[in-house]
């Protein structure tokens, strides 16, 4: 892996911090107020921890595939290339659609505007410019991600609204 991409693969993490930061400052407010649209209520605290829990896992992804080693039996550049358009861009677009749903602010909007749109962009370009990815490679990860983002979403939440039971009942 060259060493651009190993830049871009060692600024997911802090990309991807401050997109979920948004999200957390925003999303029980947001919940709260959509309560009769959205059908799912979690404590901003419960968001935190089910975030932290998938932020540690990408994160640890990162830093393996940038030492140059395999990460859920994924070469590091196969690593990159599932990561940003799998589970980023599909998260980026997840907001798109639900900012156009609703006509209003949605919890990771602007950072998904400002930071994960451009990042993807500049990463799908040096991965292509290098030819590490193609464009049917690259729809077979997006709709993987796409589909894979809600049930690890949603494990997550499990955990953290499990663990928040557990700690403080």
């Amino acid at each position: 892996m060259n060493s651009k991409l190993k830049k871009l693969l060692i600024l997911f993490p802090f990309l991807y911090l401050l997109h979920d930061l948004e999200e957390i400052i925003t999303v029980e407010k947001f919940l709260n107020t959509y309560s009769n649209i959205i059908p799912f209520q979690v404590t901003t605290g419960e968001f935190a921890l089910a975030f932290t829990m998938l932020w540690i896992l990408a994160s640890i992804g990162c830093f393996k595939a940038y030492a140059g080693r395999s990460f859920f039996r994924m070469h590091p550049t196969t690593y990159l290339a599932f990561l940003v358009p799998g589970i980023l861009l599909a998260n980026g677009i997840g907001h798109l659609f639900q900012w156009i749903f609703f006509k209003d602010y949605v919890p990771g909007i602007v950072t998904t505007v400002f930071i994960i749109f451009p990042y993807f962009f500049l990463t799908m370009k040096s991965l292509i410019t290098e030819k590490l990815l193609t464009f049917k490679r690259f729809l077979s990860y997006f709709i993987v991600g796409f589909i894979l983002q809600a049930p690890l979403a949603l494990v997550a939440h499990f955990i953290s609204k499990l663990t928040f039971t557990v700690l403080f009942s």
